[in-house]
This record gives structure tokens, C-alpha cells and sequence, in this order.
């Protein structure tokens, strides 16, 4: 088979063995989606999301625009195409409005309100603001006075942010905070001063496992949402990296239908849940082996989002730690490594986003193999 038909075979088991990770019934919405075409090339349009959504059985999804060119100003045009997309969409799409604090974020939440959003976006990074700028304190207000999930930047290239936002959370208990890629620029931190908050949510739209572990390590399950971040993050990967997760701790079925979109759901219904302890150990054993494979792969995320070449031979550092005769799930892990690596050397830095992602996916597949060997034998291996 070529490159491309090996990775298509792969990913189209892990596909059909998903279901196995998924709780029965279970309501998946997702918490954090875009729309529309973004500076950096970026684009997913209204029928391919919705189609994407059917085929993984997702019934709903928050979704704002994209770091759109026309966004100024106020981010009236990208907002009000979002709008219109949703509210084709059948109840399918959750509107938020995207604001710039710099450009009347006030008037522009009222009028998107006023319009159908469900919600605010806030994007610190891209929008370069920082989470206690005086200028927010009348949005997170604005939440609270109607209820309203504020979904927030917490991924990379930020300060740490955790004092700022617990502050936030205490002062305005009835604004739903949401944060985005699990809080991973200051989780520790965010994690020990709001864990058990009601009104503060963690999104799993990261890519890494040991993210998701700590998290789950450290808050209340019922803080944690089911995410893809798609366009740049896709359903398959998020779904079997949280399912995994979950299915290896064991955790309840309840629970698991909470964190795949009940809890979402019930924010919408502006209903908050009843916070449980966590469902992790703050400590994990994995063996060297194990720990090299997933360095690795790690090690090659940046890489293959960039669309370099591996000059460096990481993807071939990670085959070989796969290598391991005592250890029969590394060897079947090593199919996916192996495949990642011809479809990385097939693609090469200049080839199409699409498999650059799927290298992505079939490393982040095997990585998932070494932190949870028995959901993933029962899924993907």
C-alpha cells in the first residue's frame, strides 16, 4: 500500500473502534468550533462542518468566527456570517460572538445577543489583550447578566493567567467561564484555585494526553468538555483522546456522557452541575520505553504543524523506541508510527494541511497507545 492508503487504513479502524469508548446514548456536543477563513489559511465552511458533525454523530456545537480579514470593525461581518450559518444549521450550531476589546465590545456583544448568540468568545493572544485588562470587567458582567458562556484562550503563547481568572470566576459567579486547550498555559495553577468551581469549565481541545490526565487529576470531572477545536483539531482525534482517557480510569458512564456533552448542554439551559472529585491519580507509572515513544511523537507535533520535513528524524527516533519485544502494545503501536512517517516523507514540508494532520493523527493514536494500552486495544490496536 502506498502512504496514503496505510494511513487511511489506520485511521479508518480507529474509526470504527471509537464506539467502543463512547459511553451508550450518549449526547455528544462539542465546545469549541470555528467558522470561516482565518489569516493563517485556515477555513471550514458551513456544509463540510455540519457534514463532519453527522458523520461523527455530533448533535451540537459552540462555534465563532475565525481570526478573519475583515474583522474590523468589531468583528461585525465574520460575527454576523456565523449567525446566519447557525441559524441555518437546524439547532446544530451554538453561536458565540467574537469580540475585540479595542473596537466597542459592549455594543457589538448586545447587538450579536440581540441576533441569536448563546455566547462570547475571547481571544487574549490573537485579539492582544490580557485576561485583566480593565475593559473586560463590563463583558464578564454582560455574562452574567444573561447567563452566558464566555469561552477564553488559555492555550499557547500566553502569560500564566490563573490569579486573573479565579479572580473573574469569584467576582462574577453567574458568568460560565470556559477555557479553551484545558488551560494548558498555567493549568497547574488555574486547576488548584478553581477546581470544583460551578462556573468554571475546562475544553479538552489539546493535543496532548498527559494534559488531559492532569486535568483530570485535578478538577471535578463535571469541569471537563469534550472539544475539537476543528478546523484544527478534528473529531476522531478528540473523541478517541478523551474516550481513551476516560475508559482507562474507568470512570462511570454518567460521567462520561457528562464530559461528551450533557454538561454543555445543561450550560446552555444555564443549569451549572453538581462537582464530584476528580477521577485520576495525580501520579502515573508508564515504563522507559513507553516514555520514549511518547517524547517522541510529542517532539514532532510542532514539526508537523509547521509542515517541515523531519530533518531532525524524530518520527524515526519514535519507530525505533516502538521496538520493544517485551512489550506487545508498543509493537502495535509501532504500525501507526511507522505509517506517520511514510505519509510525513510523502507529504514533505510543502504538501497539502490535510496530511500533515493525519500524521498528526496517527502519531497522537500511538502516543495515546502508551498512556492507555487496554482502551486502546479495545479501540484502535
Amino acid at each position: 500500500m502506498t502512504a496514503r492508503e496505510d494511513a487511511d487504513h489506520l485511521l479508518a479502524r480507529a474509526r470504527l473502534g471509537l464506539g467502543r469508548l463512547l459511553p451508550a446514548d450518549a449526547t455528544l456536543a462539542d465546545a469549541h468550533t470555528h467558522l470561516g477563513l482565518d489569516e493563517d489559511g485556515m477555513t471550514l465552511d458551513l456544509e463540510t462542518a455540519l457534514a463532519a458533525m453527522r458523520s461523527a454523530g455530533v448533535g451540537r456545537a459552540l462555534v465563532f468566527p475565525l481570526h478573519e480579514a475583515d474583522r474590523h470593525p468589531s468583528y461585525r461581518a465574520p460575527n454576523d456570517r456565523v449567525l446566519e450559518w447557525a441559524a441555518s444549521s437546524a439547532g446544530m450550531l451554538v453561536p458565540l460572538a467574537r469580540l475585540d476589546l479595542t473596537e466597542s465590545p459592549i455594543a457589538e456583544a448586545r447587538r450579536c445577543i440581540a441576533l441569536g448568540a448563546r455566547g462570547i468568545k475571547l481571544h487574549p493572544r490573537a485579539q492582544a489583550f490580557t485576561v485583566d485588562d480593565d475593559r473586560l470587567e463590563p463583558v464578564f458582567a454582560l455574562a452574567e447578566e444573561h447567563r452566558l458562556p464566555v469561552l477564553i484562550h488559555a492555550g499557547r503563547g500566553m502569560p500564566p493567567i490563573g490569579d486573573h481568572l479565579a479572580t473573574v470566576a469569584e467576582r462574577h459567579p453567574g458568568a460560565i467561564l470556559i477555557l479553551a486547550h484545558a488551560a494548558i498555559v498555567d493549568q497547574n495553577h488555574i486547576c488548584d484555585l478553581v477546581a470544583g468551581r460551578p462556573n468554571v469549565f475546562f475544553d479538552t481541545s489539546t493535543w496532548g494526553v498527559t494534559d488531559l490526565l492532569n486535568l483530570l487529576a485535578r478538577v471535578s470531572p463535571q469541569q471537563v468538555l469534550w472539544a475539537t477545536d476543528t478546523p484544527y483539531g478534528n473529531h476522531l482525534s478528540s473523541l478517541m483522546l478523551i474516550g481513551a482517557l476516560l475508559d482507562e480510569l474507568d470512570v462511570a458512564e454518567p460521567l462520561r456522557r457528562g464530559i461528551f456533552g450533557e454538561t454543555l448542554q445543561g450550560i446552555l439551559r444555564a443549569e451549572l452541575p453538581v462537582m464530584t472529585d476528580p477521577v485520576a491519580p495525580l501520579h502515573s507509572t508508564l515504563s522507559h520505553s513507553r516514555h520514549r515513544v511518547s517524547t517522541y511523537l510529542a517532539a514532532a507535533t510542532p514539526l508537523i504543524w509547521m509542515e517541515q520535513a523531519d530533518t531532525v528524524g524524530i518520527g524515526g527516533l519514535a519507530a525505533g523506541a516502538c521496538r520493544d519485544r517485551d512489550d506487545s502494545v508498543l509493537e502495535r503501536a509501532s504500525e501507526f508510527v511507522d505509517a506517520g512517517c511514510r505519509l510525513w516523507e510523502e507529504t514533505g514540508p510543502a504538501g497539502v494541511r490535510s496530511g500533515a494532520l493525519d500524521v498528526y493523527r496517527l502519531f497522537q493514536l500511538a502516543q495515546i497507545a502508551c498512556w492507555c494500552p487496554n482502551a486502546a486495544e479495545r479501540s484502535f490496536l
